[in-house]
């Protein structure tokens, strides 16, 4: 981004016909947000199989969640959850060999679920004209390029709730976190935020398999003072599902094991057990992981004017990133904040333009 100042220049996407898309194709959780619209799923898929009741009532339930392509029919998101078994779900894990042979593929897939989301009721192939801001975390920005080709050009998209052509015109990807910088230094409508007067603004993404941290200094991106660790939120939902594998002899669904993480309770057979102590030790790898990389790349934050905590797991580790570093802030709504910042950073470059 370009040094602190405003441009007047408007944006004539409205007029041409565009929509603008900020889209976070996170680990644990896609979202994506327009001027009007903001949404999330799971980051999660597997092939679909033939639902012998309830059919309609389901899809009323999980509209945008079956997807048909060249590879077959798939169910995705809350849909794939609540239908397929956990041996069967696919989802993106870092970047292993298996992630470098399919995971863009599957980026791919997750987008077109969140812009047949976006258009839902379109039929007959309209062409839809869009461009995307979007990102990677930050030790995987040298998937970029491939992740720009995958996405630009025309794409059919076909779910249960719409069929068109996506016709993508631009791709812009940026380290992951810098979303939630953006979603705070910018407006909406892709302005200076003059009321965002640090120079040097942190950001701590904790997602579901990666903790991200980046660095802008007055614009400029700290290569040095940013980076991932692959120590996410899944560490404690993996804690969690053993112990109630363990006690239980059967294996939760992921609902069931994100619940119990979130609110220290698990009910069996219909009534509640206080889980909360076993939660607060599955959650230490976390917490850990978290403030490891943070001194790391920022020893004590003296240098950092303020740090903004988002992601899905921000909630989780705030007390523990606070009191290491007291210029800590919990970005509201911190799962869509990338989301929205990328949104806001594509309104700005449109204006510069």
């Amino acid at each position: 981004m370009a040094k602190r100042k405003t441009s007047k220049k408007q944006d004539t996407s409205a007029a041409s016909g565009i929509t603008t898309v900020g889209l976070d194709i996170g680990y644990g959780v896609v979202k994506v947000a327009t001027d009007d619209t903001a949404l999330g799923f799971p980051s999660v898929m597997g092939h679909a199989r033939e639902i012998k009741f309830q059919q309609e009532t389901i899809q009323q339930k999980y509209p945008g969640d079956r997807i048909s392509d060249d590879e077959g029919e798939w169910f995705v998101g809350d849909l794939a959850l609540a239908q397929l078994p956990p041996g069967e779900l696919l989802r993106l894990r870092g970047r292993t060999a298996n992630e470098k042979t399919m995971g863009n593929a599957f980026r791919l897939r997750l987008a077109k679920v969140a812009i047949g989301k976006l258009v839902k009721g379109m039929w007959g192939r309209d062409v839809v004209h869009l461009r995307l801001s979007t990102g990677l975390p930050v030790d995987h920005m040298r998937d970029a390029d491939e992740l720009k080709e995958s996405l630009l050009g025309q794409h059919v998209i076909t779910t249960d709730s719409c069929e068109i052509i996506a016709n993508i015109t631009e791709v812009r990807v940026m380290p992951q976190p810098y979303g939630s910088i953006y979603s705070q230094m910018l407006t909406p409508d892709g302005d200076i935020n003059v009321h965002h007067t640090y120079m040097r603004t942190g950001v701590c993404d904790v997602g579901t398999y990666t903790v991200d941290i980046a660095l802008d200094d007055d614009g400029e991106f700290v290569d040095a003072e940013s980076g991932s660790v692959e120590g996410g939120v899944y560490t404690a939902q993996e804690r969690i599902a053993a112990m109630l594998e363990r006690d239980y002899r059967e294996k939760m669904p992921y609902k069931i094991i994100e619940q119990v993480l979130r609110t220290g309770i698990f009910t069996a057979s219909g009534k509640p057990v206080d889980y909360s102590r076993e939660v607060e030790e599955a959650l230490s790898p976390l917490r850990s992981a978290t403030l490891n990389l943070l001194s790391e790349k920022w020893q004590r934050g003296t240098t950092v004017d303020v740090i903004y905590l988002s992601g899905g797991g921000a909630e989780l580790v705030y007390e523990e990133v606070a009191e290491a570093y007291p210029q800590t802030k919990l970005v509201p709504d911190a799962q869509m904040a990338n989301a929205r910042g990328y949104l806001y950073y594509a309104n700005f470059a449109a204006r510069e333009d």
